[in-house]
Formats: structure tokens, sequence, C-alpha cells
């Protein structure tokens, strides 16, 4: 509930406690280069000292806030983790029926509850180590205001409270001029002139940018609402992925729930299954999924900017770096740092020129390195090992693969400096 309007103010912060008590990012995000996003920080924090108090996002079904700066523009949004849909605070009163009367009939059974704004983080920070940049940079803050929902015994004892507390969540900056793409795509398919034929590359290079971030994240709820698009005609063509949350699964999500199924929405457009100019070189590749012959299905550069990067020693540091992370709350279920990442399969799919919507249906593998950078793929598991099992690396980029067929081994020259011992 929110406080009454006779409860203390937040303005008994003192400057020093609200600059530094509240400017908290996860270890990994506090390095150089989050000054801009400290600045915004800030920026939010001075406007809810003068008055200017987050107002609740009515769409969605968690409590989520548009954060504004004094002149009242908004200038981030912040998903406080006791308001998520399942937990104890959601002002949203169909998840508190939902969650108190039928939990068991909903929810993903292949992600932790609650953990959104780490999954949130954690696709911010995979943007950046990749270069990708489709997430709007977003952090772990905590952050105070009259507008958010506390307890009945918080707002009840507000007077004789030192002060309300602050709230932990994700803070992901807020971007303008950006439209829903599903009202977007259907400008263009009504009037194709509006989209230049430089336009059109540009847009296959970010859709496949963030076609390779959902993969990695196996993200279960990318729908045509959660990622926008900002299109000038002739000025500006630029795409943001938001609504990270629901992603990092802790179990394969083909197997942990046989009721229902979290595919890519992205598959069936036709970027996803079309093709570019053919590739200087080929790698063959004999499988019987292949469906398109000499032809490279995904944007040449940024094909080779990623096989750059997914290095066996990059894939080992930003999985050791997401389960630092996830560590973040792990008193509230261990189970947050089993996360998923399919990195390996990603890089295999770029070497064998799979379009991004065959690659969404490959089957799982789990991937090892050791010392001498030989990485080795092993088969999918049984469902009752896969539910228990943490993958590191991906997933396998040969559907046919029986169970019990013997572990491929692919050999990679490991880095002569950084190869972890």
């Amino acid at each position: 509930e929110k406080p009454k309007s006779g409860s203390t103010p937040l303005t008994s912060y003192t400057d020093s406690e609200r600059r530094s008590g509240f400017i908290a990012s996860t270890k990994e995000s506090a390095t150089a280069g989050d000054e801009d996003f400290n600045d915004l920080f800030r920026q939010a924090q001075d406007a809810i000292h003068a008055g200017t108090q987050p107002e609740l996002i009515p769409e969605g079904s968690s409590g989520s806030y548009f954060v504004r700066d004094a002149a009242g523009q908004r200038i981030a949004v912040f998903k406080p983790k006791d308001e998520e849909p399942f937990a104890p605070l959601n002002p949203k009163w169909p998840k508190f029926f939902q969650r108190v009367m039928c939990f068991c009939c909903f929810g993903r059974a292949c992600l932790i509850p609650n953990s959104g704004y780490l999954s949130e983080t954690g696709a911010s920070v995979i943007d950046q180590r990749l270069d990708l940049n489709v997430v709007p940079k977003t952090r772990v803050v905590k952050l105070a205001s009259s507008s958010f929902y506390y307890e009945r015994r918080a707002c009840c004892f507000a007077q004789n409270a030192a002060r309300i507390r602050p709230k932990e969540g994700s803070f992901q900056t807020f971007v303008t001029g950006y439209e829903p793409a599903d009202h977007v795509i259907a400008r263009w398919q009504y009037d194709p002139s509006l989209l230049t034929d430089e336009e059109k590359k540009r847009f296959v290079y970010l859709f496949q940018k963030m076609i390779a971030l959902d993969y990695i994240i196996r993200n279960t709820d990318r729908h045509m609402d959660n990622w926008l698009i900002r299109h000038i005609p002739g000025q500006t063509l630029e795409l943001a992925a938001i609504d990270n949350g629901l992603a990092f699964p802790v179990k394969h999500p083909e197997v942990a729930s046989r009721l229902r199924r979290f595919p890519f929405k992205w598959q069936s457009l036709e970027w996803a299954n079309q093709v570019n100019t053919p590739p200087n070189t080929r790698i063959e590749l004999p499988q019987s999924t292949r469906k398109i012959n000499n032809l490279q299905p995904w944007d040449e550069s940024l094909r080779r900017d990623l096989l750059a990067k997914l290095t066996p020693y990059f894939v080992h540091t930003i999985c050791k770096e997401i389960k630092t992370l996830f560590r973040h709350d792990i008193g509230a279920n261990r189970l947050l740092v089993n996360n998923q990442l399919r990195m390996w399969n990603l890089r295999l799919a770029l070497e064998n020129s799979m379009t991004p919507a065959d690659m969404a249906k490959l089957e799982p593998l789990t991937v090892k390195k050791n010392s001498l950078g030989v990485v080795t793929e092993q088969p999918a598991p049984e469902p009752a090992n896969v539910n228990s099992g943490r993958q590191a690396g991906g997933a396998a980029p040969a559907p046919e693969a029986k169970a019990g067929a013997d572990p491929v081994v692919f050999k990679t020259a490991p880095d002569p400096v950084k190869a972890p011992p």
C-alpha cells in the first residue's frame, strides 16, 4: 500500500546518504564506463528528493516504474525485486490471486521466480561484452520512493519510522522515440518504400544482433511488444531489446515443462529465414538439417565479429561473470547460479552458415573445455538429468545426434596468455 499523506517525506535522507548509499550496482558493472549511468541515476535521486516521484507503469504483470528527472522527463525504468510478478508486494492484483490460489498452473518451471532484476542486468552485461548495443544499459541499484509499494506496517508506522527503506531492483535506461516492433513492421509491410536498401541491410544487422543475444541468454519471453524500433525514414534506424527478465533458465526450457513451450517468436519472421550475399568462404557441413546451400544467412560483418569473440576463453569468462552476478541473490535460491547459456552452438551455427530459424531448433548439448583448449561436445542427457545439470556452453549443432552417440571433439587453439590453468 502507498504511504499515507502524513508520512515522513523522503527528504529526511541526507545528500551523502543518497549519493553513496544508492549508487550501487553488481561488482561486474561497477567499472569504468558506467559514468553516464551513474550520472543518470543521480538525476533520478535528485528528482525524487525534489518531489518528482516515479510513476507506476499500468501495463505488464509486475510493479515497474517510469523514473523521471527534475523536469518530469522519463529517463529510466525501475523494476523492484519485491514487486516482480510472483513477489509478495506485486501491486497488480491478478498476479496476487494467481500466486496465492493457483501458482502451480502458471509461471515458468525453467526459471527461478523473483530473479528477473538479475536477468535484466545479465542481459545488459552480455550485450556489452559482445558489443551488440541493443539492450539499454541496466544495473542493479537501490532506490526509495513514496510511490513504491511497501508492507502495511511500514505505512502505519511511517511517522515514527526514520525513513522508508530503499528497494533493490533493476534500473534500465529509458529509450525515447522507439515503438513496438509490430507497429513499425506493419507500416513497412503496408508501404515497402519506407525502407531503402541500406536501411534493409541495417535492419537485418540489428535484428540478428538481437537474435544472438536472445539465443545466448535463452530468452523465454521475446515477443513483438518487447523489442522496439526507432525509424525515421532516410535518417535513423535503431533497435532496442527490452524486458529481458525471463531469461537465463536453470533447466532446459524444452524439457522443464511438457505442457508449455517457450519458442523464440522471431523464428517465424522472414528475416530469420532469409539469406544474404554468398560468403567468400564457406565451411561444408554434412547435416540433413542444412536447407540453405552456398548462401550466407548472417550479416558478414556481424558474423566475423562474433566468431572473433566467441573463443573458449571468452565463453569461460562470461559464464564465470554471469555466475558471479547471480550469486548476488544466492541467499534466496542457490539454484540461481545454475543458469544456462547457449554460446558455443551459436559459434558453430555461424561457422556452418545456418539460418537463425534453423539454429533455434538445435538440440541442446553440454560443452566442456579443458586446460589444453579442447572443447568437447556431449549429447544432451535424458530429461531427468537435464533438469539438474548445468549447461556451461550451449547446444548441439546436430539435431540428429542420439543420446548414446560418441562425443564430438573440436580442437581450438588456446590463448597462450589468458587460457585458464
